[in-house]
Protein backbone atom coordinates (compact mmCIF):
# COMPACT_ATOMS: atom_id res chain seq x y z
CA UNK A 1 0.00 0.00 0.00
CA UNK A 2 1.27 3.81 -1.01
CA UNK A 3 2.59 5.86 1.89
CA UNK A 4 -0.72 7.55 4.31
CA UNK A 5 1.50 9.45 6.34
CA UNK A 6 -0.10 12.68 5.02
CA UNK A 7 -3.30 11.18 4.86
CA UNK A 8 -5.89 12.34 8.02
CA UNK A 9 -7.40 9.24 9.96
CA UNK A 10 -11.11 10.06 9.23
CA UNK A 11 -10.06 9.95 5.39
CA UNK A 12 -8.06 6.59 5.73
CA UNK A 13 -10.96 4.41 3.78
CA UNK A 14 -10.95 7.03 0.99
CA UNK A 15 -7.10 6.68 0.53
CA UNK A 16 -6.91 3.11 1.08
CA UNK A 17 -9.87 2.31 -1.71
CA UNK A 18 -7.66 4.47 -4.21
CA UNK A 19 -4.55 2.31 -3.44
CA UNK A 20 -6.33 -0.68 -3.36
CA UNK A 21 -7.80 0.21 -6.78
CA UNK A 22 -4.46 1.33 -8.37
CA UNK A 23 -3.11 -2.06 -7.25
CA UNK A 24 -5.77 -3.96 -9.27
CA UNK A 25 -5.20 -2.03 -12.15
CA UNK A 26 -0.94 -2.05 -12.40
CA UNK A 27 -1.04 1.50 -11.89
CA UNK A 28 0.87 3.95 -9.49
CA UNK A 29 -1.41 5.42 -6.60
CA UNK A 30 1.47 8.12 -5.21
CA UNK A 31 2.43 9.96 -7.87
CA UNK A 32 -0.72 9.14 -9.78
CA UNK A 33 -1.61 10.62 -12.72
CA UNK A 34 -4.88 13.01 -13.38
CA UNK A 35 -5.89 9.93 -15.84
CA UNK A 36 -5.54 7.43 -12.95
CA UNK A 37 -7.72 9.57 -10.58
CA UNK A 38 -10.30 10.16 -13.63
CA UNK A 39 -10.41 6.29 -14.16
CA UNK A 40 -10.55 6.18 -10.63
CA UNK A 41 -13.85 8.17 -10.41
CA UNK A 42 -15.11 7.10 -13.59
CA UNK A 43 -14.85 3.51 -12.46
CA UNK A 44 -16.19 4.09 -8.45
CA UNK A 45 -19.56 5.69 -9.15
CA UNK A 46 -20.97 7.38 -6.05
CA UNK A 47 -22.45 11.03 -4.89
CA UNK A 48 -20.65 14.08 -5.77
CA UNK A 49 -19.63 14.63 -2.71
CA UNK A 50 -18.51 11.43 -1.99
CA UNK A 51 -16.28 12.13 -5.05
CA UNK A 52 -15.05 15.24 -4.02
CA UNK A 53 -13.61 13.44 -0.63
CA UNK A 54 -11.94 11.27 -2.34
CA UNK A 55 -10.35 13.63 -5.12
CA UNK A 56 -9.58 15.65 -1.68
CA UNK A 57 -7.46 12.74 -0.16
CA UNK A 58 -5.56 11.70 -2.84
CA UNK A 59 -4.22 15.62 -3.50
CA UNK A 60 -3.71 15.53 0.33
CA UNK A 61 -1.24 12.44 0.11
CA UNK A 62 0.28 13.97 -2.89
CA UNK A 63 0.91 17.27 -1.46
CA UNK A 64 1.83 15.59 1.92
CA UNK A 65 4.48 13.47 -0.01
CA UNK A 66 5.95 16.60 -2.02
CA UNK A 67 4.12 15.32 -5.47
CA UNK A 68 1.36 18.00 -7.83
CA UNK A 69 -1.94 17.25 -6.39
CA UNK A 70 -3.33 15.39 -9.49
CA UNK A 71 -7.37 16.16 -9.04
CA UNK A 72 -6.80 20.03 -9.25
CA UNK A 73 -7.07 19.49 -13.14
CA UNK A 74 -9.99 20.91 -15.66
CA UNK A 75 -11.17 17.46 -16.63
CA UNK A 76 -11.32 16.19 -12.96
CA UNK A 77 -13.01 19.88 -11.76
CA UNK A 78 -15.47 18.79 -14.61
CA UNK A 79 -16.40 16.03 -13.69
CA UNK A 80 -16.84 16.30 -10.32
CA UNK A 81 -18.93 19.41 -11.50
CA UNK A 82 -22.20 17.81 -12.36
CA UNK A 83 -24.27 21.27 -12.23
CA UNK A 84 -21.02 22.90 -14.57
CA UNK A 85 -20.74 20.62 -16.64
CA UNK A 86 -24.39 20.62 -17.46
CA UNK A 87 -24.24 24.57 -18.03
CA UNK A 88 -21.15 23.59 -20.51
CA UNK A 89 -23.32 21.31 -22.44
CA UNK A 90 -25.54 24.44 -22.80
CA UNK A 91 -23.07 26.72 -23.76
CA UNK A 92 -21.98 24.68 -26.61
CA UNK A 93 -25.57 24.41 -27.97
CA UNK A 94 -25.27 28.02 -27.95
CA UNK A 95 -21.70 28.99 -29.32
CA UNK A 96 -21.43 26.04 -32.14
CA UNK A 97 -23.49 27.87 -34.18
CA UNK A 98 -21.75 31.05 -33.66
CA UNK A 99 -18.75 29.60 -34.41
CA UNK A 100 -20.18 28.05 -37.74
CA UNK A 101 -21.01 31.80 -39.01
CA UNK A 102 -18.03 33.21 -38.34
CA UNK A 103 -15.23 34.26 -41.56
CA UNK A 104 -12.28 32.00 -41.95
CA UNK A 105 -11.31 34.32 -44.94
CA UNK A 106 -11.02 38.14 -45.57
CA UNK A 107 -8.97 40.55 -44.52
CA UNK A 108 -9.24 41.34 -41.51
CA UNK A 109 -12.17 39.72 -41.01
CA UNK A 110 -10.62 36.25 -40.99
CA UNK A 111 -7.86 36.88 -39.30
CA UNK A 112 -11.00 37.97 -36.18
CA UNK A 113 -13.23 35.16 -37.17
CA UNK A 114 -10.29 32.16 -36.77
CA UNK A 115 -9.32 33.42 -33.25
CA UNK A 116 -12.60 34.28 -31.58
CA UNK A 117 -13.46 30.90 -33.25
CA UNK A 118 -10.76 29.60 -30.80
CA UNK A 119 -11.66 31.79 -27.83
CA UNK A 120 -15.54 30.19 -28.17
CA UNK A 121 -14.45 26.92 -28.47
CA UNK A 122 -12.23 26.75 -25.18
CA UNK A 123 -15.00 29.09 -23.39
CA UNK A 124 -17.66 26.25 -23.93
CA UNK A 125 -15.19 23.29 -23.06
CA UNK A 126 -15.40 24.77 -19.72
CA UNK A 127 -12.37 26.86 -19.65
CA UNK A 128 -11.99 30.24 -17.63
CA UNK A 129 -11.43 33.64 -19.24
CA UNK A 130 -7.73 33.51 -16.92
CA UNK A 131 -7.25 29.86 -18.29
CA UNK A 132 -6.93 30.74 -21.74
CA UNK A 133 -5.20 34.04 -21.03
CA UNK A 134 -2.62 31.55 -19.47
CA UNK A 135 -2.54 28.74 -22.48
CA UNK A 136 0.72 28.23 -24.71
CA UNK A 137 0.73 27.10 -27.77
CA UNK A 138 2.85 23.84 -26.62
CA UNK A 139 -0.14 22.98 -24.56
CA UNK A 140 -2.72 22.11 -27.45
CA UNK A 141 -1.89 19.06 -29.44
CA UNK A 142 -4.02 17.55 -32.80
CA UNK A 143 -4.96 14.12 -31.78
CA UNK A 144 -6.97 12.60 -34.40
CA UNK A 145 -10.00 14.65 -35.21
CA UNK A 146 -10.21 15.94 -31.95
CA UNK A 147 -7.43 18.30 -29.44
CA UNK A 148 -5.87 17.40 -26.43
CA UNK A 149 -5.10 20.55 -23.95
CA UNK A 150 -2.23 19.18 -21.83
CA UNK A 151 -1.17 20.91 -18.25
CA UNK A 152 -3.45 21.95 -15.93
CA UNK A 153 -6.19 21.15 -17.66
CA UNK A 154 -5.92 17.64 -19.35
CA UNK A 155 -9.04 17.74 -21.53
CA UNK A 156 -9.85 15.42 -24.63
CA UNK A 157 -12.01 17.75 -27.04
CA UNK A 158 -13.77 15.41 -29.96
CA UNK A 159 -15.96 16.68 -32.58
CA UNK A 160 -18.87 16.71 -31.07
CA UNK A 161 -22.60 17.65 -31.99
CA UNK A 162 -24.03 20.37 -29.71
CA UNK A 163 -27.79 22.09 -29.43
CA UNK A 164 -29.27 22.21 -32.28
CA UNK A 165 -27.23 19.46 -34.35
CA UNK A 166 -24.60 21.94 -34.83
CA UNK A 167 -20.94 20.32 -34.25
CA UNK A 168 -17.65 22.20 -32.82
CA UNK A 169 -14.79 20.49 -34.82
CA UNK A 170 -12.45 21.42 -32.10
CA UNK A 171 -9.19 20.30 -34.86
CA UNK A 172 -10.43 22.31 -37.60
CA UNK A 173 -11.06 25.24 -35.20
CA UNK A 174 -7.39 25.10 -33.93
CA UNK A 175 -5.93 24.64 -37.23
CA UNK A 176 -7.34 27.51 -38.80
CA UNK A 177 -6.07 29.60 -35.68
CA UNK A 178 -2.63 27.75 -35.68
CA UNK A 179 -2.16 28.58 -39.47
CA UNK A 180 -2.48 32.37 -38.89
CA UNK A 181 -0.16 32.20 -35.28
CA UNK A 182 2.72 29.68 -37.51
CA UNK A 183 2.13 32.59 -40.68
CA UNK A 184 2.89 35.37 -37.72
CA UNK A 185 5.98 33.33 -36.76
CA UNK A 186 7.44 32.54 -40.08
CA UNK A 187 6.46 35.56 -41.83
CA UNK A 188 5.71 38.79 -39.20
CA UNK A 189 4.58 41.27 -42.07
CA UNK A 190 1.16 42.04 -42.22
CA UNK A 191 1.18 42.14 -46.05
CA UNK A 192 2.55 38.27 -46.17
CA UNK A 193 -0.82 38.15 -43.68
CA UNK A 194 -3.39 39.75 -45.65
CA UNK A 195 -2.51 37.89 -48.73
CA UNK A 196 -2.83 34.15 -46.92
CA UNK A 197 -6.03 35.08 -45.31
CA UNK A 198 -7.59 36.90 -49.08
CA UNK A 199 -7.27 33.54 -50.53
CA UNK A 200 -7.40 31.25 -47.78
CA UNK A 201 -4.15 29.86 -48.96
CA UNK A 202 -1.48 29.21 -46.61
CA UNK A 203 1.97 27.01 -46.63
CA UNK A 204 1.43 23.75 -45.54
CA UNK A 205 2.25 23.24 -41.67
CA UNK A 206 4.18 19.86 -41.04
CA UNK A 207 3.50 18.99 -37.44
CA UNK A 208 6.90 16.16 -37.79
CA UNK A 209 9.08 19.06 -38.85
CA UNK A 210 10.42 19.11 -35.32
CA UNK A 211 9.74 23.11 -35.07
CA UNK A 212 9.24 24.18 -31.17
CA UNK A 213 5.76 26.66 -31.50
CA UNK A 214 5.18 28.36 -28.62
CA UNK A 215 3.66 31.90 -27.31
CA UNK A 216 0.14 32.48 -26.16
CA UNK A 217 -2.75 30.83 -27.74
CA UNK A 218 -5.04 33.87 -28.16
CA UNK A 219 -3.65 37.44 -28.81
CA UNK A 220 -4.69 41.14 -29.66
CA UNK A 221 -5.67 42.49 -32.83
CA UNK A 222 -5.61 45.61 -33.63
CA UNK A 223 -8.78 47.22 -36.00
CA UNK A 224 -6.00 46.98 -39.20
CA UNK A 225 -5.13 42.91 -38.82
CA UNK A 226 -2.11 43.88 -36.77
CA UNK A 227 -1.04 41.92 -33.51
CA UNK A 228 1.89 43.08 -31.39
CA UNK A 229 5.22 41.49 -31.95
CA UNK A 230 6.16 39.91 -29.85
CA UNK A 231 3.44 38.32 -29.61
CA UNK A 232 1.69 39.08 -25.99
CA UNK A 233 -1.47 37.17 -24.85
CA UNK A 234 -5.19 38.50 -24.46
CA UNK A 235 -6.47 39.84 -20.86
CA UNK A 236 -8.45 37.68 -18.87
CA UNK A 237 -10.97 40.84 -19.87
CA UNK A 238 -10.95 41.19 -23.56
CA UNK A 239 -11.26 37.38 -23.95
CA UNK A 240 -14.41 37.75 -21.70
CA UNK A 241 -15.77 40.48 -24.00
CA UNK A 242 -15.61 38.63 -27.12
CA UNK A 243 -17.32 35.99 -25.49
CA UNK A 244 -20.72 38.15 -24.25
CA UNK A 245 -20.75 40.58 -26.96
CA UNK A 246 -21.21 37.39 -29.47
CA UNK A 247 -23.06 35.45 -26.72
CA UNK A 248 -25.62 38.67 -26.62
CA UNK A 249 -26.13 38.72 -30.44
CA UNK A 250 -24.41 42.27 -31.07
CA UNK A 251 -20.90 41.22 -31.64
CA UNK A 252 -18.15 43.96 -33.00
CA UNK A 253 -18.19 44.29 -36.80
CA UNK A 254 -15.33 44.13 -38.24
CA UNK A 255 -15.03 45.90 -41.28
CA UNK A 256 -13.53 44.38 -44.72
CA UNK A 257 -10.51 46.36 -45.59
CA UNK A 258 -10.30 46.61 -49.41
CA UNK A 259 -7.57 44.89 -51.21
CA UNK A 260 -4.33 47.22 -51.95
CA UNK A 261 -3.36 47.70 -55.58
CA UNK A 262 -0.18 45.81 -56.07
CA UNK A 263 3.07 48.03 -56.10
CA UNK A 264 5.20 48.09 -59.37
CA UNK A 265 7.63 45.82 -59.49
CA UNK A 266 10.80 44.85 -61.82
CA UNK A 267 10.42 42.13 -64.63
CA UNK A 268 10.53 39.51 -62.45
CA UNK A 269 7.70 40.17 -60.83
CA UNK A 270 6.51 39.37 -57.24
CA UNK A 271 5.70 36.13 -55.71
CA UNK A 272 2.11 34.91 -57.01
CA UNK A 273 -0.86 33.71 -54.49
CA UNK A 274 -2.06 30.69 -56.28
CA UNK A 275 -6.17 30.22 -55.42
CA UNK A 276 -5.38 26.53 -55.21
CA UNK A 277 -2.06 25.99 -53.58
CA UNK A 278 -0.10 27.42 -50.50
CA UNK A 279 1.28 30.81 -51.18
CA UNK A 280 4.75 30.99 -53.12
CA UNK A 281 6.60 33.40 -51.01
CA UNK A 282 10.19 31.81 -51.82
CA UNK A 283 11.12 35.30 -53.94
CA UNK A 284 9.99 37.39 -51.10
CA UNK A 285 13.14 38.28 -49.23
CA UNK A 286 15.08 38.43 -52.49
CA UNK A 287 12.73 41.29 -53.86
CA UNK A 288 12.84 42.93 -50.29
CA UNK A 289 16.67 42.99 -50.48
CA UNK A 290 16.56 44.16 -54.63
CA UNK A 291 14.51 47.00 -53.70
CA UNK A 292 16.31 48.01 -50.75
CA UNK A 293 19.29 48.17 -52.70
CA UNK A 294 17.66 50.47 -55.55
CA UNK A 295 16.10 52.85 -53.02
CA UNK A 296 19.77 53.04 -51.23
CA UNK A 297 21.16 54.21 -54.73
CA UNK A 298 18.40 56.78 -55.41
CA UNK A 299 19.15 58.10 -52.27
CA UNK A 300 22.95 58.29 -52.58
CA UNK A 301 23.22 62.12 -53.33
CA UNK A 302 20.67 63.06 -50.39
CA UNK A 303 22.98 63.93 -48.02
CA UNK A 304 24.79 66.31 -50.41
CA UNK A 305 21.69 67.79 -51.32
CA UNK A 306 20.75 68.32 -47.84
CA UNK A 307 23.53 69.72 -46.87
CA UNK A 308 23.84 72.22 -49.91
CA UNK A 309 20.61 73.25 -48.90
CA UNK A 310 22.18 73.89 -45.27
CA UNK A 311 24.58 75.86 -46.83
CA UNK A 312 22.30 78.03 -48.83
CA UNK A 313 19.79 78.43 -45.68
CA UNK A 314 22.96 79.68 -43.53
CA UNK A 315 23.90 82.10 -46.24
CA UNK A 316 20.40 83.60 -46.44
CA UNK A 317 20.62 84.28 -42.84
CA UNK A 318 23.54 86.19 -42.73
CA UNK A 319 22.49 88.11 -45.43
CA UNK A 320 19.04 88.88 -44.05
CA UNK A 321 21.11 89.96 -40.60
CA UNK A 322 23.20 92.17 -42.52
CA UNK A 323 20.22 94.10 -44.01
CA UNK A 324 18.50 94.09 -41.00
CA UNK A 325 22.06 95.75 -39.66
CA UNK A 326 22.08 98.49 -42.37
CA UNK A 327 18.41 99.53 -41.67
Amino acid sequence: MAESAGVPVGYRYEWALFTDWCAAADTTALPASPLTVATFLAENPTGNAAQRRRVAVVNRAHTAAGYPAPGTVTAIRLQLDQARTERMAVLRGRVAPIIAALPVTGWPTGMFGRRDAVIHALYAAGLRAVDIAHLDRRDITVVGDGVRIGEHHQLHLGSSAAGGGAVIDYAAVWRRWEQVLRAVQDHPSTRVLELHLRTGAFPGCDDEDGRSDFGPVVVPIDRWGAVPLPLVAMTPGAITSVVTTHLSGAPVRHRPIPERPAPSRSAAGPPTVPGDGAVVLSDTYAAGVAARASAHAALADVGDVLAEIGDRAEELLLRTLALLDDL
